[in-house]
């Protein structure tokens, strides 16, 4: 199956400068500010769980720590 170029989603990479949140300091801000800045809606739990769905509905983003002051 091949799929035209105009039909394929855009592809958002942050500037070499901007991938420090690549490694991992156990932070979802900078994931959760990517996500934000592209339209997906987010739902923050009195237990600190982050829910994430993408604009179209068809991706969903968990994030679930198990420290509440992650």
């Amino acid at each position: 199956m091949n799929a035209s170029a105009t039909l394929l989603p855009a592809v958002v990479r942050p500037a070499v400068e901007d991938r420090h949140w690549l490694s991992s300091d156990h932070c979802a801000a900078p994931v959760l500010d990517l996500l934000d800045a592209l339209g997906w809606t987010i739902a923050e739990t009195p237990e600190a769980n982050v829910h994430a769905t993408s604009p179209d509905g068809g991706v969903y983003v968990g994030w679930l720590p198990e420290d509440p002051s992650a």
